[in-house]
């Protein structure tokens, strides 16, 4: 068993590379374990779970809202949950943020934990504190962050997870290489057929190195205000598209990576060349590169980021693969870049 750990201000995490079902023998133990999970989980590895007090939501990122959250509330207080019990979301990213955030406000935070079922909830839902929903169509726009105790990595998770939600999670694996990993680029560029089919060592590398950029930059800047914003890359756009069209995120994310290379290359930090290549390795992976939605839309979208300041806004670009910066620019500026993906 490999394990991580997290330190950080509100609390540290212990990120464990196990097997699941050897993980919930452990949890039986304590004295009250309330599994959080979604309906796809459910039908998947209920078998696994069916002797626990589970509280069951739908599936995808329309369980991010206020009421799952009053749902799930009001199941803590009908199975008389108290700060010594432990509430754990198995599912992917969507149940990692709503259990999160109910867990962090329910008595003022009682422990959570997660074991995410998809590379998505792996590499970055689940990983760094962030917890919350969404509101009006905005994305995580209501959260808190407060970090699990734990987050269980389990890969036979991601056997039964269709291709574009694999491909989805890519995007956030790409995202770390280009911002902040040079060599998990390159391997990215040598390896990503083996990862696709899912080859143990293939993927427990690229996920691993993912998790250990995040873990590394979240114990400098847990709230966001420098060196976190990094992770960011792709967001600010892929963000905007994500609302627009309802693209998945990690495709959306995938587009808004390229919007902001293209836009770092424009400012004169990134070189034409390195554009092209993060453009290959997403094209390579499966993932879009271009949308049809409307330029006009995406920009709307974005001026409501709740990154901005103003007219302007803080965006992470990349200066080379591997290196990014955190750059303040006019909102204007990204007009260009929206519309070299957008129509």
């Amino acid at each position: 068993m490999n394990v991580m750990k997290l330190q950080a201000k509100s609390g540290s995490t212990k990120v464990i590379f196990s097997d699941f079902e050897r993980f919930l023998s452990t949890i039986r133990g304590r004295a009250k374990v309330l599994l959080v999970t979604d309906e796809n989980v459910l039908w998947i590895y209920g078998d696994k779970m069916n002797d626990l007090d589970m509280i069951v939501i739908e599936a995808g990122e329309s369980a991010k809202t206020l009421r799952s959250v009053e749902r799930i509330y009001e199941y803590l207080l009908e199975y008389s949950v108290d700060r010594s019990s432990m509430i754990v979301g198995v599912g992917g990213g969507a149940v990692s943020d709503v259990t999160g955030f109910a867990a962090s406000t329910f008595m003022r935070g009682i422990p959570f934990g997660f074991a995410p079922t998809t590379l998505l909830a792996q590499v970055d839902a689940s990983i760094g504190g962030k917890n919350g929903v969404n509101f009006r169509g905005f994305k995580n726009m209501i959260g808190t962050v407060r970090q699990p105790e734990f987050c269980l990595i389990d890969f036979s998770f991601l056997k039964t997870l269709p291709s574009d939600q694999l491909m989805s999670g890519m995007a956030e694996v790409i995202k770390c290489g280009v911002i902040l990993n040079n060599k998990l680029f390159e391997y990215l560029e040598e390896n990503h057929s083996p990862i696709l089919s899912l080859d143990d060592q293939s993927l427990a590398y690229a996920v691993s190195e993912t998790i250990s950029a995040k873990i590394s930059v979240v114990g400098k800047d847990e709230t966001d205000n420098g060196e976190r914003m990094k992770l960011n890359f792709g967001h600010t756009v892929g963000h905007a598209i994500e609302k627009v069209s309802g693209l998945p995120h990690g495709h959306s994310i995938a587009i808004g990576m390229v919007a902001e290379s293209r836009l770092a290359a424009r400012k004169g930090f990134l070189p034409i060349a390195e554009v092209l290549r993060i453009e290959e390795l997403l094209k390579a992976i499966g993932l879009p590169t271009r949308s049809g939605t409307s330029s006009t839309d995406v920009l709307e979208a974005i001026s409501k980021d709740k990154k901005s300041s103003g007219d302007s806004i803080n965006i992470a670009l990349p200066e080379k693969i591997g290196n990014g910066i955190i750059y303040k620019i006019k909102k204007q500026e990204l007009k260009y870049a929206v519309q070299e993906v957008c129509k």
